[in-house]
């Protein structure tokens, strides 16, 4: 199954979400899923880029500069530590920022909250993740 999947990158000037199209090998019944699914895709592809070492072969713009300066910092995207990303953790990692509310997922328009609830889904959904973050202030 095809979903649309909207990527936002860092960027403090102007909203740069862009749409990437993820299969999945069967469609995701429940937010958790979802997020399993989504999380094991995009380990998959980082694995597979560190493997072929296409992270180094990145050129900027004069855009991308200006984009990632808008964010604080400009750097090529490479993991310096040299290690592969482990799927377990990362899924276990973004369940936890759901159940924590540092995540929101949307489906076709629509907030989904817990990790239980059944999701509604057609070949070519959009599905938008939004990482939250606290402005200001303290939690305890």
């Amino acid at each position: 199954m095809k979903l649309k999947v909207n990527k936002k990158s860092i960027s403090g000037k102007k909203s740069n979400v862009r749409q990437a199209t993820f299969e999945y090998p069967k469609c995701p019944l429940t937010v958790r899923e979802l997020l399993e699914e989504t999380v094991k895709i995009c380990v998959s592809d980082y694995n597979k880029r560190r493997e072929a070492g296409t992270e180094l072969m990145q050129v900027f713009t004069g855009e991308d500069m200006e984009s990632q300066a808008a964010g604080g910092r400009i750097s090529f995207g490479i993991n310096y530590g040299g290690r592969y990303a482990e799927e377990k953790s990362a899924v276990d990692n973004a369940l936890q920022c759901f159940e924590d509310g540092l995540i929101a997922v949307f489906a076709d328009g629509v907030r989904y909250e817990g990790l239980t609830k059944p999701l509604t889904l057609k070949e070519g959904s959009e599905v938008t993740f939004v990482r939250l973050t606290m402005l200001a202030g303290r939690m305890w």
